[in-house]
């Protein structure tokens, strides 16, 4: 009984003492410190050393203008730490579309999580290289004047896993807000998002293939939900007579995406252009816009949109190629010049769209059956 009690008392000493261990570090953006006291702040610098430290588990960024001229590696440590901004934090840079400092922060180890930081004219805000990394999650981050804000390389061949992406704003990007790549990148949230490709009106500070989210390689298990995407119109210099820009865009090799909850709109090409395998589709409200051609524009593969809303876009509302595609429980605003469905059979002669519990919306009566509807199959 005696070596029981003995045993019980060293365990909760073990726990006591681990409790104790436990410390938050201190960065500021004039910091001189060592970053172990409040008083003795450390530099951004620093934030790879303080990282590699076992009895960090938690790093406050001092409210402040933090300036970069290069990219941060963070690669030291592989214990959970959270970084997280106290007050308001902006990494800030001077990349301008075309040029300018590789900055952000290159992720190169994983159960890290960042909270509450705006990044200001950074190539990246978060950039995952060919190492393998998991448990990273990113909350409540703001972006302007980007590359693409989260990026994945396209070169990524290690596996890179379970990234947990909430609440984040990405405005006036060059490339995407969020572009996912990589052979072995799998289980990525997208959550609670908000994109929008605004930026400057000169044509060069767009890419020919501009999108809120883009997803290529063989990524796989994606979820994207509750997210509003809007203003992703490609440039036009050196970009061929076909101008692009999709809200969604997802490319073949990718499978298993789930897509809720989403509102996109005036996306040059497509609302949602997808070519992956095993996509579901459910409350997508695409309200296209003026410079909108498509609202879907489906390949490859069979897709179906459960509760969707879709305000016509230009050119048609649906292209589908090689796709079957239905549409459950929808409705679709229309007038009697929009065009319904464009079918492009290149490898197949199955392609169709069928309409399933769904209505058409022509200045508010339901009940109007469109002519167009020979055209869907």
């Amino acid at each position: 009984m005696m070596k029981k009690l003995v045993s019980v008392i060293g365990l909760s000493s073990l726990f006591f003492n681990t409790a104790l261990l436990a410390q938050t570090a201190f960065i500021s953006s004039d910091g001189t410190g060592t970053g172990y006291q409040q008083t003795s702040p450390a530099p951004l610098s620093r934030l790879n050393t303080l990282l590699s430290d076992i009895q960090i588990d938690k790093i406050e960024l001092k409210s402040g203008i933090y300036k970069q001229t290069n990219a941060l590696y963070l690669n030291s440590g592989s214990h959970p730490v959270e970084v997280i901004a106290d007050g308001r934090v902006i990494i800030s840079s001077d990349y301008n579309f075309y040029s300018g400092g590789n900055s952000g922060f290159v992720l190169l180890r994983g159960n890290i999580s960042f909270k509450n930081i705006s990044f200001l004219n950074t190539r990246y805000c978060f950039r995952f290289k060919n190492t393998s990394v998991s448990n990273v999650t990113v909350n409540n981050i703001k972006a302007f004047n980007t590359m693409s804000c989260i990026d994945f390389d396209s070169n990524i061949s290690h596996p890179v896993s379970n990234i947990k992406i909430n609440n984040l704003k990405s405005i006036g990007y060059y490339k995407a807000g969020i572009r996912i790549n990589g052979v072995n990148t799998t289980d990525i949230e997208i959550l609670n998002s908000t994109f929008d490709g605004s930026n400057a009106v000169n044509d060069i500070e767009r890419s020919c293939h501009i999108a809120g989210i883009s997803i290529s390689g063989s990524a796989k298990d994606v979820v994207i939900d509750n997210v509003v995407i809007s203003n992703n119109i490609g440039g036009i210099e050196n970009c061929g007579s076909y101008q692009q820009g999709d809200g969604i865009v997802i490319n073949s090799g990718v499978k298993d995406v789930k897509i809720s909850n989403a509102i996109i709109s005036n996306s040059r090409d497509a609302d949602l252009d997808l070519k992956g395998e095993n996509i579901t589709l459910k409350n997508i409200t695409s309200s296209a816009g003026k410079e909108a051609r498509y609202n879907l524009k489906l390949w490859n593969n069979n897709y179906t949109c459960d509760n969707c809303y879709i305000n016509a876009a230009n050119s048609s509302v649906i292209q589908a190629i090689d796709a079957k595609v239905t549409l459950v429980n929808s409705t679709l605003k229309l007038n009697e010049v929009n065009k319904l469905c464009d079918l492009i059979n290149r490898k197949a002669n199955d392609t169709q769209v069928n309409f399933s519990r769904s209505n058409f919306s022509y200045f508010g009566d339901t009940s109007f059956v469109p002519p167009q509807l020979s055209d869907c199959q």
